[in-house]
């Protein structure tokens, strides 16, 4: 008896360190019968909760940090782009006494920017194209300078499409530079997550600038999305995003 309550014990202590992890502030939301835009709302439903675990590795793959990252569609059309883009809120579980120590991997400390826990942004979801906004505040500010993830409907094996990026000031050693962005599908298979396997397309999105080439290899999946991403930089980084939990 003594031994099923201490494991009993421990089997508790472990669930609340689990619910630790995911302890993100509630957002409102609200599921409305018409928009402005024409967003189908399947895979970016009002309401629906997604967690992703964010690891970030050096060029010589030590690890840098490895958090989690909390997004919902709000239900909202965008304010910057409503007739086009639905709002979705995320919030990042920032170490503030990590801070430092993750800023001296920064690949452009020239642009000085404020760490968030929390940000809204736009995405797009229609018959033809899902597109999103990739999580780009904090330690993970590089995803500007490759390829979001994106992409052209229907899916097939060996499809191809092109989109390019223009920054503008204020972006610190990538202000002005043109993006030039090719995908390409590579092929359908089944994807490991910690949220479960899943049969996904698998996408090569090579982004080119001045300053380099950034590889982003995600899986998409029909009813979840974006369920992986990995992301190794011009300057021989990685970053992984990966589909931990979904909460209707």
């Amino acid at each position: 008896m003594r031994q099923l309550v201490c494991l009993l014990a421990l089997l508790f202590a472990f669930s609340c360190t689990e619910k630790e992890k995911y302890s993100f502030e509630k957002i409102n939301c609200e599921v409305k019968e018409s928009t402005v835009n024409s967003n189908l709302r399947r895979i970016f439903k009002p309401c629906r909760e997604y967690i992703f675990r964010a690891r970030y590795w050096d060029r010589n793959y030590e690890l840098v940090s490895d958090e989690y990252i909390w997004m919902m569609a709000t239900g909202r059309e965008w304010e910057y782009e409503p007739e086009s883009q639905d709002e979705i809120a995320i919030q990042y579980l920032v170490d503030q006494t990590k801070i430092d120590f993750i800023q001296g991997y920064n690949i452009n400390p020239e642009f000085a920017h404020p760490w968030k826990e929390g940000e809204v942004t736009g995405i797009i979801e229609t018959d033809e194209t899902v597109w999103m906004h990739p999580f780009r505040s904090n330690q993970y500010i590089f995803t500007e300078v490759a390829s979001f993830p994106y992409v052209k409907l229907p899916l097939h094996k060996g499809n191809q499409w092109t989109s390019n990026l223009h920054i503008y000031e204020g972006w610190g050693s990538w202000s002005y530079a043109t993006l030039n962005d090719i995908y390409t599908v590579i092929e359908r298979e089944v994807v490991e997550t910690e949220f479960r396997d899943l049969e996904a397309w698998h996408i090569k999105g090579v982004s080119t600038a001045h300053f380099g080439t950034s590889i982003h290899d995600f899986w998409y999946h029909e009813e979840y999305g974006f369920v992986k991403m990995v992301i190794n930089n011009y300057a021989g980084q990685v970053l992984i995003f990966e589909l931990v939990e979904v909460k209707e």
